[in-house]
């Protein structure tokens, strides 16, 4: 199990509040993200936010406090309740990464690692809004034009009640931890109706074995193949291939085909699959459920014949944020192909989690992400 701490915080500015809005409300209009980048660009960010607190240069909370991001949608409040990330410090034998070889962040104190909180009851959920109503706010402004504010919760009943509930919540940061000291961490519940999981796709170059048409003849002993009616080049072709991809998945898995010339075609696999017996398959069968896993299995294994296509930094198979990347890749011929993917649903990832297993390599990001450089964690604390 993890262990959630209060931590001494570093806040990037000595004012937390400029102005105020029509409701009195506390506002500050610079992002505070944009303090971030020049930590991140030193050689040792954590050196640095040290020499930071030592010149003055960022403000110290004298007691250790959790504190509260919450992240509106680009409609304000009028877009309903904001996704609530929780602010602590992460103890290094927390548990492990959900993701097999996690993103590194440059520095664990700088960068907050998000956590995913199992929250089947939405205990967590109505705690930290429990919290949010009788913490003081620290900090609000705009983030990618959505709303974000950032509130102090006091060492409080509410705030034990908190600890107690993660102190046996399953927790699976998406990032590496800090061997040495606590890790700057977000941490959401997966009851959270906001939050949503966004896919990372596949892309393929340098596989001198590939013709399409070779392909779409063998990929047959194990999908079905359906064709687009528009071309994935134009925003409404996107959209449609979109919707389509996330309606046929009802008792199956699928996946869309990227072509060059802005084409495309949906692969959808068959029923019935005795995928415990291919040696490619992972031999958790909860693994075996995933898309990503099947696309490693089935295609980019078996039909495309492309060894350990899992493995990070592999030479022909290359992870792809967004549709969009991935069509203009393909179409301006930075990639062969490439295979686009729905996002997990909530229940898959929490099902990975219950299992104790852990999802392939860069499989999904979350958005809304919590804005790094609202503050950090002391590394001298």
């Amino acid at each position: 199990m993890a262990r959630v701490l209060p931590f001494s915080a570093l806040l990037p500015s000595l004012e937390s509040h400029l102005a105020a809005d029509d409701d009195g409300c506390p506002f500050n209009a610079p992002p505070r993200s944009a303090f971030i980048r020049p930590l991140l660009d030193r050689v040792d960010p954590t050196a640095e936010l040290g020499r930071l607190r030592q010149a003055g240069s960022v403000l110290r909370d004298s007691r250790p406090a959790l504190y509260l991001a919450e992240v509106y949608s680009s409609a304000g409040r009028l877009g309903g309740p904001p996704v609530r990330f929780l602010l602590c410090g992460l103890a290094p034998d927390a548990a492990e990464p959900l993701e097999h070889e996690p993103y590194r962040p440059r520095s664990a104190q700088v960068e907050p690692t998000v956590t995913l909180a199992a929250d089947d009851h939405g205990v967590l959920r109505a705690l930290l809004a429990e919290a949010a109503e009788a913490s003081s706010t620290v900090w609000q402004g705009t983030f990618e034009d959505a709303p974000v504010s950032l509130r102090r919760i006091e060492p409080s009943p509410v705030a034990r009640r908190i600890q107690a509930v993660l102190d046996d919540a399953p927790l699976r940061p998406l990032a590496e931890l800090d061997e040495r000291r606590p890790s700057l961490a977000a941490i959401v519940p997966l009851s959270d109706p906001g939050l949503h999981f966004e896919p990372v796709h596949r892309a393929i170059q340098g596989l001198e074995t590939f013709e399409e048409d070779t392909f779409l003849a063998l990929v047959t002993a194990y999908a079905r193949v359906y064709d687009l009616d528009e071309p994935l080049t134009s925003p409404r072709g996107v959209a449609l291939a979109n919707e389509r991809l996330a309606t046929l998945v009802r008792g199956h898995h699928a996946v869309l085909m990227v072509l060059p010339g802005g084409r495309g075609k949906i692969l959808r696999f068959r029923q019935g699959l005795d995928l415990a017996h291919l040696k490619a398959a992972p031999r958790n069968p909860t693994l075996r459920s995933l898309d990503l896993a099947l696309l490693n299995a089935l295609v980019l294994r078996t039909v495309l014949g492309i060894k350990d296509p899992e493995d990070p930094g592999h030479p022909q198979v290359f992870a792809v944020q967004g549709l969009d990347s991935l069509v203009r890749g393909v179409h301006g011929g930075t990639f062969q192909v490439g295979f686009a993917l729905n996002p997990p649903p909530l229940w898959e990832v929490r099902a990975v989690m219950e299992a104790a297993q852990s999802l392939p390599h860069k499989t999904l990001w979350v958005e809304p992400a919590p804005p790094a450089g609202l503050l950090f964690l002391d590394p001298e604390a």
